[in-house]
């Protein structure tokens, strides 16, 4: 089967200094989920910004490519990046707090994000507010006539994920997206995700630290350390039987994995760090 993203040997760094990612291999099919998982600071967060076309000022691109539907992303024109990031890729940023423009209200916005789509503004307007409905948030036409601040940070993670299936995208990726909620918002997130994932034909990368998302959410995962992807494999497959000793070490931080009261979390060691560079990619 044909993969609707396939990264391969992509290398990005920053200032000619740093590289964040290094010969970074990854594929998404239509109608599966996909983790990324790894650290703070391991490149998730910028591997999902060059398939948007997002890398900040500094970064860029030294070798490698990033294809949709067989067509090369990195080697496009500008323009065509923008109309692709528009119309075929969506993504839910982590912090929903920065996702929106504070002086414009919620509807407002979510119809400018369909300004590439038909119809006029009030249909849009009308399927801004459908969408909000459909993505669980009470009153959907009182809150499209909100500003950002007027809604909690579960609510703006809701009208996010709203705003980036509006625009009916083959591709969507989501940063750390329950990253800024607390516990119970959370649990709504993931239980969105998992509905969504019912009736949403396209692909769905999702980029975390957050094990039990990947474990609730996902078909396969790939583990990055130091921007290399060390593993991949099917959910099942990564939790239970690990390859790569990374791997091994983040399983055993999970705090879930405790099975007993303990007066500390576990950490993995710099003596454990020494044998990672060492293991060769699963």
């Amino acid at each position: 089967m044909t993969a609707l993203l396939s990264i391969r040997d992509l290398t990005i760094d920053y200032a000619g200094h740093v590289q964040a990612v290094r010969g970074a291999n990854l594929d998404v099919h239509l109608g599966e989920a996909v983790g990324l998982v790894g650290e703070s600071g391991s490149g998730k967060s910028t591997l999902a910004s060059a398939i948007t076309g997002l890398l900040p000022i500094g970064a860029r691109i030294l070798g490698g490519d990033i294809a949709f539907k067989n067509e090369s992303v990195t080697s496009g024109r500008k323009q065509a990046q923008q109309i692709l990031r528009g119309d075929e890729i969506a993504m839910v940023f982590q912090d929903p707090m920065t996702a929106f423009n504070p002086v414009l209200t919620i509807g407002d916005q979510l119809v400018d994000f369909q300004s590439r789509m038909p119809g006029k503004a009030r249909e849009k307007y009308a399927r801004a507010v459908a969408m909000l409905a459909r993505v669980g948030i009470p009153d959907p036409a009182l809150r499209a006539n909100s500003y950002p601040h007027e809604m909690s940070g579960g609510m703006r993670q809701r009208a996010a994920i709203a705003a980036a299936l509006l625009v009916n995208p083959s591709l969507l990726i989501a940063d750390e997206p329950t990253t800024a909620l607390d516990v119970t918002m959370e649990a709504q997130i993931i239980h969105l995700f998992r509905e969504l994932r019912q009736d949403y034909g396209g692909g769905i990368l999702i980029v975390t630290h957050h094990l039990g998302v990947v474990a609730e959410l996902c078909d396969r995962v790939y583990v990055m350390y130091r921007g290399e992807v060390v593993e991949e494999g099917a959910v099942d497959d990564i939790f239970h039987e690990p390859r790569h000793p990374y791997t091994r070490a983040l399983l055993a931080c999970d705090p879930a994995r405790l099975h007993e009261r303990a007066g500390y979390l576990p950490v993995i060691t710099d003596a454990e760090r020494a044998t990672f560079m060492q293991a060769r990619p699963r």
